[in-house]
């Protein structure tokens, strides 16, 4: 018995062995699928053609300053199933470009992947980013760590969808300036600092579970930044939705519960439309604040929303007469059901959140 298991062994490293990633990749012609054979590779990779890498209980397991995946190539490139292991193998120099993977210039999806800091913010500053002018949407892939885990920069635009993004250092999905960028149903749970900041791009962020994050749910700040924030679960981060600048957002139908500071804090610079939220049991339920360093300022919001159960209401802030004080009455809120019965309030389809809720339980659980 022992005999026929490292005589399976032996043979699956050497076949290993024989498969060069890079050179197998560097021969393929455009348009390939090229299915990774099962086993840890620990070369960096450059795609610069457009293919796809299909994993089959393949890891990419890499210590490099540079990124373990580099794309340099606007034709499509995709790449499913692979588990991608990263960290740096120095202290990063200028010039270096640490990531697990960098779309320098190029199309690509991320499909089912998982990705794995292997060491702390510094050692795995990222997993994911892109910038000029890219495209990367990135669907039902796991993040575990890196200081900031998914990036958008300098107009690279894409989607994020069906993620869970646990334990970043700083933040879990950043949009830089000139980008725009689809969020749909991720859990963004565990950052030291935010989950989702938004630095002068545009954001649609729509049906998302943002919990338990020790500074902001949502950073929108300190450049201007636009879109809509709607239809999200923002549970335990110390403020729910914090506005910067002269953002112009639409906050809509969010339910932001429990935060230790405030649900919504808001610049009165901001242009914003505010309607059909609940903030419940919230330190503070909405702070306006001054952008000029000494202004006195009371920031006045028009919409009509809920909120209940702050220990203040307000701060520097002024709600309409048309505002709801009513308890939402959650009906489960210990299993994530945040169903209230009051007409045209909190989440449009609470159901579907709830099943983040369950899947974010069980992440915590290591499944």
């Amino acid at each position: 018995m022992k005999y026929w298991i490292l005589t399976a062994l032996l043979c699956a490293t050497a076949a290993q062995a024989e498969f060069n990633l890079q050179e197998t990749i560097d021969n393929a012609k455009s348009g390939t699928t090229i299915e990774v054979p099962k086993g840890t590779y620990t070369q960096p990779l450059q795609i610069k053609k457009g293919i796809t890498l299909k994993g089959s209980d393949a890891t990419l397991e890499v210590e490099s300053n540079q990124p373990a995946i580099l794309i340099d190539s606007y034709k499509k490139v995709a790449i499913e199933g692979l588990t991608i292991k990263y960290k740096t193998q120095s202290k990063p120099q200028k010039g270096d470009t640490p990531y697990a993977l960098f779309v320098r210039a190029g199309d690509v999806t991320l499909q089912g992947c998982t990705f794995n800091a292997l060491g702390n913010g510094e050692q795995s500053p990222c997993a994911a980013s892109a910038q000029d002018k890219s495209k990367m949407e990135i669907k039902n892939c796991r993040f575990n760590g890196f200081e900031y885990t998914i990036q958008f920069w300098n107009g690279a635009e894409g989607a994020v969808e069906d993620c869970v993004v646990m334990n970043p250092g700083h933040c879990g999905i950043t949009i830089g300036s000139g980008s725009a960028v689809s969020l749909k149903r991720n859990i963004v749970t565990g950052s030291r600092y935010h989950a989702i900041r938004c630095t002068g791009g545009k954001i649609e962020a729509d049906s998302n579970l943002v919990v338990r994050n020790k500074n902001r749910g949502f950073y929108i700040g300190s450049k201007s930044a636009i879109g809509e924030i709607s239809n999200n679960l923002i549970v335990d981060n110390a403020t729910g939705i914090n506005v910067f600048a002269n953002s112009k957002l639409e906050i809509q139908n969010n339910v932001i519960v429990r935060s230790s500071f405030a649900g919504l804090c808001i610049a009165d610079t901001a242009k914003l439309k505010i309607e059909g939220n609940i903030m419940a049991g919230n330190d503070k339920g909405v702070v306006g604040f001054a952008t000029e360093k000494g202004k006195k300022v009371t920031v006045s919001i028009s919409g009509k929303n809920l909120v209940h159960g702050s220990k203040t209401e307000t701060e520097a802030a002024k709600l309409p007469s048309k505002t709801l004080k009513d308890d939402p009455k959650f009906k489960d809120e210990d299993a994530g059901l945040f169903k209230t019965g009051i007409k045209g309030m909190g989440l449009s389809d609470p159901e579907a959140l709830q099943k983040l809720w369950i899947k974010w339980q069980a992440a915590l659980d290591g499944k």
